[in-house]
């Protein structure tokens, strides 16, 4: 985000979910890159890693939740994180394991 830019942090929840919305006026992110932002090593950061984004969706996996992200370049990006409640993350861990 550049000086003057602005982030916006919005929380909800459902039965199932707790949901972190968090929206910035930034740059955006191109089209043709939000694809990517989840792969290793990938960024358009002449300083950047290109690890963040894929460890934090690692770690939502690992506790049942999910991480989303829209963007327009210009006018800023948005992403949705989506936290299972306890009990719902007991009950898909469960699930997984019946599976395996």
């Amino acid at each position: 985000m550049q000086k003057g830019d602005h982030i916006r942090i919005v929380t909800r929840g459902d039965d199932d979910f707790i949901y972190v919305q968090l929206a910035d006026t930034g740059m955006g992110i191109a089209e043709e890159d939000i694809s990517k932002v989840f792969l290793p090593y990938y960024s358009t950061k002449e300083k950047g890693h290109g690890l963040g984004m894929m460890i934090v969706q690692r770690i939502m996996r690992e506790h049942g939740g999910r991480i989303g992200v829209d963007s327009q370049a210009g006018v800023g990006t948005v992403v949705t994180l989506q936290f299972p409640r306890k009990y719902r993350r007991t009950r898909l861990l469960e699930n997984e394991r019946r599976a395996r």
